[in-house]
């Protein structure tokens, strides 16, 4: 923090960290640059300056000047590359390629002396001590960039191709691809082991058996051919064509070399390369047990298992590394909930982690509890500034959010309301059924009287009927 209050103080320096992924970004560029002009125009000494001719000369002139316009009056990037480009063109012309190269050697040597001095600067490096430089991989990757710009401005222009590893630092696809062969190395390392135990067995049985059987073709640089085997000779007309070969297997350790370099390089393995034998010769069967043996134990079995070990850690690093962006897209930083803890709420997901759990915000009070003086902190202050001393995270919010616990709120209290609108009303329909069932029950009972009075008038004592008066 001492470091970045120094650093605000100075302008250009400040201005320097800020945009340090911009040097990072020039400094690659000028590698691929530097070594199409390599690779194309080497040697240099062949391209010298003033080989142009006037009007083309003159329209690359032009090109400039109007690039340089338009980079003036519309600063965008595709106009800035083509003022880069033409100038560089202009320069090669001019000056010729070796001093062109030269120039953009040194111009890149000062612009990763910048980038550095701005990294350290956002690390704070400098106020840390010299071990913490030393012990930082970072730093020291970007310190032998350093002494490669260095070494091809002084020493050899062949030294600026080792920048283009950069590419690897800079995109993590084929940082994975770096990784799928050093995660799992010890299983590889172990694997290769078994290999050479392999290839040494069968060097050992090639010596015994089929010492004979390694002669190889060679073809020998002109003038040095005194002492060649000459094997046989062919003659083309007027030509004379020479087959030089020689016998690979006298010592154990050229058979081992021999099985090892042109065994594992061959698809079939070392009977490709081995003298092909005549089936009416005694070994003929071991020759081919041995060929098949080497092709299924060496070429089929060891070699795949090797790359199949690279296939699946590559496999495993992708998948990783989409289980990363997945939880990152899906995932709160702060909080840890999920998306679909969300869903149906008042505030969105996007909502959540944009307004309500802000990683950045969470990292500016960080700074503040940090570059604060401690008299002035406030209660809260205090409590995280001690937590953070603890390395304590516990005053995060893990797996809550006031937006969810304010909306479980919302939604008791109108599961009560409810409840009670229910209650209300079931109360009001059980009164209007008692009321209904009372006057059910009088009508009951008046229905019954009028029916005893029925029967009471309808008795034969009651009647002035004689009932031995036909009627």
């Amino acid at each position: 923090e001492k470091w970045r209050k120094q650093k605000s103080s100075q302008p250009i320096l400040y201005w320097c960290s800020r945009n340090m992924s911009f040097w990072s970004s020039i400094s690659f560029n000028l590698a691929v640059l530097m070594n199409l002009l390599v690779a194309f125009f080497y040697p240099l000494e062949g391209f010298r300056g003033g080989t142009l001719e006037p009007h083309l000369s003159a329209l690359l002139w032009m090109a400039m000047l109007v690039s340089l316009a338009i980079v003036i009056v519309l600063p965008q990037p595709h106009g800035i590359r083509a003022l880069i480009a033409s100038t560089i063109l202009r320069l090669i012309f001019s000056v010729g390629l070796e001093p062109t190269l030269l120039l953009l050697g040194g111009f890149n040597l000062c612009n990763k002396v910048i980038f550095l001095m701005s990294f350290v600067g956002n690390r704070g490096t400098f106020t840390r001590g010299y071990m913490a430089m030393v012990m930082d991989v970072e730093f020291l990757y970007h310190l032998l960039y350093l002494i490669i710009c260095s070494l091809g401005v002084f020493v050899h222009v062949f030294f600026y191709s080792l920048l283009l590893f950069d590419l690897v630092y800079r995109e993590e696809t084929l940082l994975n691809v770096i990784k799928s062969v050093t995660r799992n190395g010890r299983s590889i390392v172990l694997t290769a082991v078994l290999a050479l135990i392999l290839v040494y067995l069968f060097s050992i049985v090639g010596y015994i058996f089929f010492k004979d059987d390694f002669i190889l073709a060679v073809d020998r640089i002109p003038n040095k051919t005194l002492g060649m085997l000459k094997a046989c000779q062919k003659e083309n007309g007027e030509n004379l064509v020479i087959e030089d070969k020689e016998r690979t297997c006298d010592s154990l350790l050229m058979c081992i070399v021999t099985v090892l370099s042109h065994g594992l390089r061959s698809g079939g393995g070392v009977g490709d390369v081995l003298r092909k034998p005549s089936k009416e010769e005694p070994l003929f069967a071991a020759r081919v047990i041995y060929d098949l043996l080497f092709f299924f134990m060496v070429i089929i079995i060891v070699l795949n298992l090797i790359f199949g070990v690279i296939i699946d850690t590559f496999a495993d690093l992708r998948s990783e590394k989409q289980k990363k962006e997945e939880i990152l897209k899906t995932t709160c930083f702060i909080c840890g909930l999920e998306r679909d803890k969300f869903d149906n709420k008042t505030v969105t997901f996007e909502e959540h982690i944009k307004v309500e759990h802000n990683m950045w915000h969470y990292l500016f009070f960080i700074v503040l509890v940090k570059v604060k003086d401690s008299t002035e902190f406030t209660g809260p202050e205090s409590y995280v500034a001690e937590m953070i001393r603890e390395h304590n995270l516990d005053w995060f919010p893990r797996m809550r959010a006031m937006s969810l616990v304010s909306s479980d709120a919302d939604g008791e209290q109108n599961e009560i309301r409810n409840l009670q609108e229910k209650l209300e009303s079931t109360m009001k329909l059980v009164t209007n059924l008692s009321g209904q069932l009372t006057e059910l029950k009088e009508q009951m009972t008046e229905q019954r009287k009028q029916k005893q009075r029925i029967g009471l008038l309808g008795h034969p004592q009651h009647l002035n009927v004689n009932p031995q008066q036909p009627a």
